[in-house]
């Protein structure tokens, strides 16, 4: 008799073994997992979704792919795609500031904690985000951002017409990035959830800031700032790997955010040059351990430079919330610049199960009159 290259074929009951040396495998509590119709055709070849998740612990089993094989019927021919559930686990940190480019206006801060671990699969948004229909590894991470925008001085009170708005806004975001290393794909998606406006703490965060540091003068105009609303938006993220050599990655990428708070769509170029791990082979870098098994480089030494254009549909740090319209002062949509640019550049050191990333910003111009904007962002990020 053939062997099966279907997964569970072991579990299958040959024509060629009587059924009495097996013991019985069909149990009533398929019903809640299978269909009826599937449970009454097939009752010897099936087995518990529980036993299963015990044989293959590294299948996303949120992926629709996955869950098609699994309830399909048994055939003799291999499965095209599976989707794996990454075990690797970081932890990152991430602080921009626009202190170091000696100016303290528009984004002048921003603080993004995440965690990425494979047992917030289990998180009931990760049905949300995007699936994958090709080979992959699945990372899930869950992340707390904080971000403040001024006018372009805060040593003025009272509101300044034709300059930004104050804002800040406070979110959790439940990501999913999918690493294809064979199409050289990345696919990220993620729900963002929380409030714009005086309950995310952007006012106190400054405050506390700017006192603590006596040369600093405090902050004037944060009573006019965007009023609370709600943060409800969804983000995607898509790169492809053009062009690698040794020392020398290219590659393109399209993302787009849609929401109470943003909807907008841009697309550009990142490349990077230096000592590196193949870009999709895993997240962002591995332990000593992973490195070895995989005959990965330990030291990662890069430098790269990412160009993106974007058009703006909705941005409420300028226009205000979706849904209160009480704010004091808004920037009226016809001011919008509809079409902005964003270049940045950076390092990436990497030892083992440690990074480091040092980025360089630079903005154009949000609205009409606004001016170049420049800001520092460095992140830190273990793998545990």
């Amino acid at each position: 008799m053939a062997r099966s290259f279907h997964p569970l074929s072991a579990f299958t009951i040959p024509k060629t073994i009587p059924i009495t040396r097996l013991s019985p495998i069909y149990e009533p509590a398929l019903v809640g997992y299978f269909s009826k119709q599937l449970v009454r055709r097939n009752p010897d070849i099936l087995f518990p979704i529980i036993k299963l998740k015990g044989q293959y612990p590294d299948l996303d089993l949120n992926e629709p792919i996955n869950e098609q094989f699994l309830l399909s019927l048994i055939k003799t021919n291999s499965f095209p795609s599976m989707i794996t559930l990454s075990q690797e686990r970081y932890f990152h940190l991430q602080l921009d500031n626009d202190i170091f480019n000696y100016t303290d206006r528009y984004y002048t801060n921003g603080i993004r904690l995440t965690l990425i671990t494979p047992w917030l699969s289990r998180n009931p948004l990760s049905r949300l985000l995007i699936p994958y229909w090709n080979r992959g590894i699945n990372y899930y991470g869950l992340s707390l951002v904080q971000d403040m925008y001024t006018p372009s001085t805060t040593k003025t009170g009272g509101i300044l017409e034709g300059d930004r708005p104050y804002a800040a806004y406070l979110y959790v975001g439940s990501t999913k990035i999918t690493n294809d290393d064979i199409s050289h794909l990345r696919l990220t998606s993620e729900i963002q959830i929380g409030i714009i406006g005086p309950s995310s703490f952007g006012e106190y965060v400054q405050r506390t800031f700017h006192n603590a540091v006596p040369t600093n003068n405090e902050p004037l105009g944060w009573e006019f700032q965007i009023q609370d609303d709600l943060l409800l938006n969804y983000y995607a993220r898509l790169e492809k790997g053009i062009a690698a050599f040794p020392g020398l990655d290219f590659l393109v990428h399209g993302s787009g955010s849609i929401g109470t708070v943003y909807t907008n769509i841009g697309g550009g170029f990142y490349i990077r040059s230096g000592w590196f791990n193949p870009y999709f082979s895993n997240l962002f870098f591995s332990k000593q351990s992973l490195n070895r098994s995989r005959h990965a480089r330990n030291v990662q030494l890069y430098f790269f430079a990412d160009i993106t254009g974007k058009v703006i549909g909705y941005d409420a740090t300028l226009q205000g919330g979706m849904f209160n319209r009480t704010s004091a002062y808004t920037i009226p949509g016809e001011d919008i610049e509809r079409f902005m640019f964003t270049g940045s550049a950076g390092f990436v050191l990497s030892y083992g199960g440690i990074q480091l990333k040092g980025e360089q910003f630079l903005l154009s111009p949000e609205f009409k009159n606004g001016w170049w904007h420049k800001w520092l962002s460095i992140g830190l990020t273990f793998s545990f």
